[in-house]
Parts: C-alpha cells; structure tokens; sequence
C-alpha cells in the first residue's frame, strides 16, 4: 500500500476492478429530484433515474434535478477511513461548476487539516475525463509518487481533457450552460440538437444542428482534430445508432485510437437530460 490514497466520487463511475486494486474511495452524487434524494450508485442507474423524473411530473413538466453536498459527516467519514491506511489524501472531483462536491469535499479537508497531507482538486471535467485523472492518480501512488507528485501530475493533465456533448432536452440547458428559456422552448419544438462543450469547468453552448447524422459528423471532426490522441470516450443515451456510427467512423479515420464507450451516469443526467451524445477526448501528454 502506497503513502498515498485516492478519493473521488461516483460521476467518474470507474470499474469495480478499478477501484479494488488501486483502493480508490468513491463518495456518491446525491441527487434531488423534487423532495427526495438518492444517492448515485450502481443500483441507481440513469434509466431509473428518468422514471423518477416522471413520476415527479407535475404540470406536464418535470421539475428539473439537482446536485446536493452530501452530508460533510458522510465526507468526513471517507476521509477518516482512508486516513488509516496512509497519511497522505489526493481527492479528485466532478467539475465545481457541475456539482457541490468538491466544496463539500475541500470543507471535510479543513476540518481534518494537520491530520492527514490532503489536496482536493477540482477536476474542471466530468465522466471519463474524472475517471481517467483518479486512475492517474493512483496508478501514479502505486509506484510510489508522494502528495505534491500526483498532485502536479494531475493538474498537468487537466487540461488536456476535452468534451463536447449534444442535447435534445433544452431546457435542462437553461440552468445548466444558461441558454436561454425561449431559445429552449423553440429549440426543443423545432428538435433542435444543442452542441456544448466545457470550458474551465463550466459547460458552453456552441451551436446547434437539426439531425443525428449531424451528431456523428460534428462529433467526428471535433475529435479528429487532436494530433496527439491518446483516448476517446463515448457517452449516449437513446443515441446507439449513432454511437454505433461514430465507433465506425472512428476505425475508419482514426484507426489505433482507443474508444471507450463510457456509462451514462445520473450525475451527468442531471444537467443534460435525456436523448444525449457526447465524447471525451484525452490528447495525451507530449
């Protein structure tokens, strides 16, 4: 066992083999949905997660899901756990702008400061992006890295991160990347797709298009532009046609790429809706 122990939580929705052999611990996304609250586990998935949607239906519209801290006791509680095994804490988050965890998590580590070595990192990404930092991060304290090693590693590899996603729900977007409420309502009538990407964190619209076919071309072109590709995410939902569709374009044109086809978890659900694609490029370390 390393110095060095590795916290993050459910968005990065990492393999159960993953978490075992590096020891990394997960805190759950807790997720609002009108009075009720459930915490993102495996059990929780996203299709189960919609049907709470519409059971919550009211007025012919779902009341949009949030992100909740999770009780900071739950968050201290992880902390002391992992504490006991090694002296030394690197915690790694879904983006700040997406979700109060990383607050939460900064907070629990105050209150623990000159127990433990800790750094709670902001991510400024989601999914595959996390993921890919935590097992970074640990495979990187397996071989022997101390605090500021993996902490300087990670905050190198940040910004080598890219996402883009589409959304057919608009009006998840309202809130989420601040579109406007009649361009939603308009949008979503004419089903119109929006692009959006991530910038510092914060998800961006960018433009929009009218079809699927679109989908898969634009997300082609925004990853065929990286020369230093390392690896590629996808995330859909309702959208298998076309991931199917992109994973040929994708050993086509960029034949040796890795693809991965990621879970669609309901921490991510939660800002874009249902009826999504989306991929997460990794440009690798030069």
């Amino acid at each position: 066992m390393g110095k060095v122990r590795i916290i993050t939580d459910s968005n990065a929705a990492l393999p159960a083999e993953v978490l075992e052999a590096y020891s990394i611990e997960v805190i759950p996304q807790v997720l609002r949905v009108g009075r009720e609250r459930y915490e993102e586990t495996d059990e929780f998935s996203v299709e189960r997660f919609f049907q709470v949607l519409r059971e919550n239906q009211v007025g012919g519209r779902s009341a949009l899901p949030e992100l909740e801290a999770p009780n900071i006791n739950r968050v201290l509680d992880c902390y002391q756990k992992v504490g006991k095994q090694a002296d030394q804490v690197v915690a790694i988050h879904m983006s700040g702008h997406l979700s109060p965890m990383w607050a939460q998590s900064r907070k629990a580590a105050e209150m623990m400061m000159g127990r433990y070595g800790i750094r709670v990192i902001d991510s400024l990404t989601t999914s595959m992006g996390l993921s890919i930092l935590v097992e970074k991060a640990a495979k990187a304290a397996a071989d022997g890295a101390d605090l500021l090693e993996v902490a300087r590693l990670i905050n190198g590899t940040i910004p080598h991160l890219y996402v883009t996603f589409f959304s057919e729900t608009l009006h998840y977007l309202e809130r989420s990347a601040k579109l406007g409420s009649a361009q939603s309502v308009l949008g979503t009538m004419l089903g119109i797709k929006a692009m959006i990407t991530m910038e510092d964190g914060k998800l961006i619209p960018l433009e929009k298009v009218q079809n699927r076919e679109e989908v898969v071309e634009k997300l082609y072109n925004f990853t065929a532009e990286f020369s230093n590709l390392e690896e590629v995410g996808v995330v859909q939902h309702r959208y298998e046609q076309s991931q199917d569709a992109f994973a040929q374009r994708m050993r086509t044109g960029l034949p040796g790429v890795p693809l991965r086809i990621l879970r669609y978890t309901p921490s991510l659900a939660t800002h874009l809706g249902p009826n999504v694609m989306g991929v997460i490029v990794y440009e690798g370390l030069v």
